[in-house]
């Protein structure tokens, strides 16, 4: 397990002392709650010192980069609560700032995490490592949350606090590169019509698999195209395959085609045809494999294939393929 023994034993041993409960009711209402619980901040703090733990909150729990809205609500919170700007200091001032407690309770009490979690608490907890770490939880870390969270020493969302809070070497770095990647998200967000499509579980569920896809080898420097055709494809209504269609048609199917249209590909390489679906679904994994991972095609970028455009291809065939 990657976490600082020490941290862990001061949160459960503050949760037992606190006997604290979640706030059962969702973040929308949350506002004219916290007004009698909040205490005064620095007038050194602004809103936005409070984004990057929003987002690490996000990240943690529900697997996905923050939406505007949310960002928004809950950085004014934080500050209007004094609440530390740092995702250790959060994980602490749960066990004693009740206004922090309803802040981070309120991820494990909304509709989402219904629909997210609605097992038992030993698949809730290998959830939040797979959204950190991308992998299930080692049987000592299962065994110490999972206890946590069935004694009452923890909720589940100030658990998943407390899991990004202690994490170290390659898991942190893993976060750190997820982290970058949300806040590129939520920044390109940069239009009411965008803003709107990052709306619904089936939105989010696109935007969560695209973040499942970060790992300590991604270069997140060169990532927004991946965001860019996320975001596209929420806008053009979640349907990534008709995007892909449209992409294989202009680029693909000059050569790999019944009747190519290019000079000196006929046949189709390879026998290789992409004229249907049938056929595009058929030949995914090489596609992928050519277009994204050895970018050896379109040969010599006959056809002007752009990063954006394989940037889609790239989404489409890590959601499966659909």
């Amino acid at each position: 397990m990657k976490t600082s023994k020490m941290h862990l034993l001061a949160c459960v041993c503050a949760g037992l002392l606190s006997a604290c409960g979640g706030d059962s009711r969702d973040p929308a209402t949350m506002p004219t709650r916290l007004a009698a619980t909040t205490t005064t901040v620095t007038a050194a703090a602004v809103a936005a010192d409070y984004n990057p733990v929003v987002q690490r909150v996000y990240v943690a729990y529900f697997g996905r980069p923050a939406d505007p809205a949310g960002q928004a609500f809950f950085a004014n919170n934080y500050l209007a609560a004094g609440a530390p700007t740092d995702i250790m200091g959060v994980s602490q001032a749960y066990f004693t700032n009740p206004a922090v407690r309803a802040l981070v309770d309120a991820f494990g009490t909304s509709q989402e995490s219904a629909d997210l979690y609605p097992g038992e608490n030993a698949v809730f907890v290998n959830a939040i490592y797979r959204n950190l770490f991308n992998r299930e939880a080692d049987l000592p870390g299962l065994n110490f949350w999972v206890n946590a969270i069935n004694t009452g020493a923890m909720t589940r969302a100030s658990a998943a606090v407390s899991i990004m809070a202690g994490s170290q070497g390659t898991d942190a770095q893993l976060i750190d590169k997820k982290l970058r990647v949300a806040s590129d998200f939520t920044l390109a967000l940069n239009t009411p019509e965008r803003v709107a499509a990052y709306s619904g579980l089936e939105a989010n569920a696109v935007v969560r698999a695209m973040l499942a896809t970060v790992t300590n080898a991604t270069d997140v420097n060169a990532f927004g195209p991946i965001i860019e055709a996320t975001i596209n494809q929420l806008v053009n209504g979640g349907n990534i395959y008709a995007q892909v269609h449209q992409i294989i048609q202009a680029r693909c199917v000059g050569c790999h085609s019944a009747n190519p249209t290019i000079p000196g590909y006929n046949p189709a390489p390879l026998g290789i045809t992409l004229d249907t679906s049938e056929e595009i679904h058929a030949h995914a994994a090489e596609i992928y494999r050519v277009v994204v991972q050895l970018r050896y095609m379109p040969f010599g970028n006959i056809t002007r294939m752009t990063e954006e455009e394989r940037a889609v291809i790239a989404n489409w065939y890590n959601q499966g393929a659909p």
